[in-house]
């Protein structure tokens, strides 16, 4: 299993992040990567939705756990599985975000290359959009 994390800080309050990451059908507004996404359901531990990525194919992704102010999601890539876990914590004025994925199976280091690489170097400017439009809804 390959795993790599990326941790910020920012003064928007760790509600308002769980606001913007729980309104899965949203995505695409903070993430330019993202065609759209599409809640299938309730958003809860097991619902469903789906995720199709500008120039590649939809991607089924699992809620794995969701509570504040923290998301676990997985998505079934083919022959591999990617967690991704989005989590909030706020101390004082600062809120600290941290991600992390997680990528295992059997094309588990093609995954990794494809896709985990790239969010953990692309973290940074993601985040800050990500953060940027938490701040305003």
């Amino acid at each position: 299993m390959w795993q790599a994390n990326f941790q910020t800080t920012t003064d928007v309050p760790a509600e308002n992040l769980y606001r913007a990451i729980t309104d899965f059908n949203a995505w695409n507004k903070w993430d330019r990567g993202i065609e759209h996404t599409r809640l299938i359901g309730d958003a809860k531990a097991g619902g469903k939705f789906i995720l199709k990525p500008k120039g590649g194919p939809a991607v089924k992704i699992t809620i794995e756990k969701m509570w504040p102010y923290e998301v676990i999601d997985v998505a079934h890539l083919p022959l591999a599985k990617m967690r991704t876990v989005h989590k909030y914590v706020r101390v004082g004025d600062t809120t600290h975000i941290h991600m992390e994925l997680q990528i295992w199976g059997l094309l588990g280091f093609l995954w990794r290359k494809i896709i985990g690489e790239n969010q953990i170097k692309e973290a940074a400017e993601q985040t800050k959009a990500f953060v940027d439009y938490a701040r305003v809804i």
